[in-house]
């Protein structure tokens, strides 16, 4: 198989699809037409490439249970055990200010604004500073 890299988490299942020699990758960015008939012409030519993405497939199929029995069983499961509180996610017990992080975002945005605050004091002394003493020196002479 060929896959064409485009962005976001694509680059790292296509380095493991390509570790398992199951496919050529190309960059979508720098990919050019010979490029693209090189990738097609070894994974038609070389017979590896099929063996290997079959060998990954039934890999992948080897289940205890088809998907749709496993489906089934967990709808069960969560009628047979009334909702199954015990399954759900803490995220549903916390209230909307901490699910969203926005305390700790308000106190991150705090940290930040004392030190960019502190640094405009400190340059805004040191101008000052630079500033009155030019006009010292110039007095003086």
């Amino acid at each position: 198989m060929i896959r064409i890299l485009l962005f976001a988490d694509q680059t790292d299942n296509l380095v493991h699809i390509k570790a398992k020699w199951a496919a050529v990758v190309m960059d979508f960015n720098r990919m050019q037409t010979q490029n693209l008939v090189d990738g097609l012409n070894a994974v038609i030519n070389n017979p590896s490439y099929k063996e290997n993405a079959m060998r990954l497939s039934r890999t992948h199929h080897d289940r205890p249970r088809k998907p749709l029995d496993e489906a089934v069983f967990w709808i069960e499961f969560i009628m047979r055990n009334k909702g199954a509180k015990h399954l759900r996610v803490e995220a549903h017990s916390l209230t909307w200010y901490q699910y969203h992080c926005l305390d700790v975002f308000a106190f991150l945005i705090t940290i930040v604004t004392v030190v960019l605050y502190i640094f405009y004091k400190m340059c805004k002394y040191f101008i000052m500073r630079c500033c009155f003493r030019s006009k010292h020196k110039s007095k003086k002479e």
